[in-house]
């Protein structure tokens, strides 16, 4: 066969964010998740397909063992079966910006654009079109925000409780409700894999799963009803609600920082001013700060008045590939 392809996918902010798995093989979460995809960081990743002996995967020019590569190599697997092929691989991946952040979203970027590449190398497009169904079902494997990541704009993951039915579907785009979003990239030396299973320990887990769904309707209605207030303050609420379901797992990791905690307070003094603006948090010290066009200026120069390094994105697209 020996294909070879390059794509694109863009890191997401996860809005309604998934926590703990049902199935941790498969990547199947408890709970429906939304998210909406950045247009300011990215990953490209390139697969081709050769008659190595063993397949290699790289990072940054760094290659990868272990868990991280058991994760990519997953979904390279499940192409490989799709296609009806057994050659190895060789995978490669850059993250743009090159930058040093935890809860940004580039795992999820990574497993968009590592499970289109590998389709387009395997000529999986000839066969199925370019399902973007499949193509999301393929990018859990790896990160189950990924999945979101592959249909781009305002995305919500359909929880499922099997391979065939835990997919991501786009529910709305910018002329849904348009918002640009400053982000404050934090470091915090943490696996989010470490996170999720922390969250399966907390006792206030189930009620978090019963909450998440129906904050996922709530939200998709804003969306759609264009309603930035209530699109802020049900993002804010389950930001606060996820860390507080990783602090009460049984080694209590906290994932904020006290730079995370500033940019919360200096939204908050936003806000205070009449200035449309509000936090969203990942599994990681990284904020979001979502407000609306005509404020992002104002928004950025005071976080970054307080001494923080910003990047300024608007709505980003599904994942694509690079001729």
């Amino acid at each position: 066969m020996a294909g070879r392809a390059v794509a694109k996918a863009y890191t997401m902010q996860a809005l309604v964010k998934y926590h703990g798995l049902r199935d941790w093989e498969l990547r199947i979460p408890f709970h429906d998740s939304i998210s909406v995809n950045t247009d300011v960081a990215f990953t490209v990743a390139r697969v081709e397909f050769t008659s190595r002996e063993s397949d290699v995967v790289m990072a940054g020019g760094v290659e990868l063992k272990g868990r991280p590569r058991d994760r990519v190599l997953a979904v390279i697997d499940r192409v490989r079966a799709l296609a009806g092929v057994e050659e190895r691989c060789i995978v490669m991946t850059e993250n743009h910006p090159n930058i040093r952040a935890k809860g940004m979203g580039f795992s999820a970027s990574a497993g968009a654009a590592i499970a289109a590449a590998a389709y387009k190398a395997a000529a999986l497009d000839k066969f199925y079109g370019w399902d973007k169904r499949l193509l999301s079902r393929i990018a859990r494997l790896l990160a189950g925000s990924a999945c979101r990541s592959v249909v781009g704009e305002y995305a919500k993951w359909l929880a499922g409780t099997s391979d065939e039915d835990s997919y991501a579907i786009r529910i709305g785009d910018r002329s849904a409700l348009e918002i640009k979003y400053v982000i404050v990239p934090l470091w915090l030396d943490v696996s989010t894999e470490t996170a999720h299973r922390e969250a399966e320990t907390s006792p206030f887990l189930s009620a978090r799963i019963e909450s998440a769904n129906r904050r996922c309707v709530e939200l998709e209605k804003a969306i759609h009803d264009g309603d930035f207030k209530k699109f802020g303050e049900l993002v804010e609420r389950d930001s606060l609600e996820l860390h507080a379901v990783t602090m009460t797992g049984v080694y209590g990791s906290i994932l904020m920082t006290p730079e995370s905690l500033k940019v919360i307070d200096t939204v908050k003094k936003l806000r205070s001013r009449g200035i449309p603006a509000y936090f969203s948090m990942q599994t990681g010290p990284t904020v979001y700060v979502n407000t609306l066009p005509e404020h992002v200026e104002a928004v950025e120069e005071e976080i970054r008045s307080r001494g923080f390094e910003t990047l300024v994105s608007g709505i980003g697209g599904e994942a694509q590939p690079l001729e």
